[in-house]
């Protein structure tokens, strides 16, 4: 059985990310020409996860095909939730190369938490409305518009929550260990962390 590794990178487009494969003798140099030269028309690649797997040409074939409807053309590109994409690597058998020192088991616990409490949240449902501002916590000066029931315009981009978090704290060099974010935890509108936020019943 071949042994190799299956990437995911992010994208300087919100909501688009690579997944692709190499050889594990060839991963650092992949990553380097990927970060510095950008794929398909598409630039600010960086690596989110990799994990070296048995079988890995065959278990990429089977995520490009889960995710077919997602695809941008013929390329390795697709319109997904990353966290979606780590969390289906992370059930497979293998070894996570990127981040280093990670725990499979937990980071799947991390991650399926994740998942699970942003596709729970709406802003709507926290008497939030499209136009409110909410600011970041950890850096008060950065803000973002909600835009629906569970996105905000961020740099001219629509983001989910979590996706966006993740890319704050990676440009400031700040990512924790797993990568993965409750991005309700993260920001507040008017002082409340939105997390905290009471539903509103009607």
């Amino acid at each position: 059985m071949a042994k190799g590794i299956i990437y995911i990178m992010t994208t300087a487009v919100s909501g688009l990310v690579k997944i692709g494969k190499t050889g594990t003798s060839n991963y650092a140099e992949r990553m380097r020409f990927l970060e510095a030269n950008g794929y398909y028309n598409v630039s600010g690649l960086k690596r989110f996860f990799a994990m070296e797997l048995e079988d890995y040409d065959d278990k990429e074939s089977l995520l490009h095909e889960i995710f077919s409807k997602h695809q941008v053309g013929n390329s390795e590109l697709f319109a997904l939730d990353q966290d979606l994409v780590r969390q289906l690597l992370l059930s497979f058998d293998g070894f996570v190369i990127y981040p280093d020192k990670v725990n499979k088991e937990k980071e799947f616990d991390v991650v399926t938490a994740a998942r699970k409490q942003g596709a729970l949240f709406s802003f709507y449902r926290k008497g939030l409305q499209n136009g409110d501002e909410i600011r970041f916590i950890p850096d008060d000066s950065i803000a973002a518009i909600v835009v629906g029931e569970r996105e905000v315009e961020y740099g001219d981009q629509n983001w989910k929550l979590s996706p966006l978090t993740y890319k704050i704290f990676e440009d400031k060099g700040q990512l924790n260990s797993s990568g993965a974010y409750q991005g309700a935890n993260y920001w507040h509108h008017h002082g409340k962390k939105l997390k905290d936020l009471p539903d509103i019943t009607s």
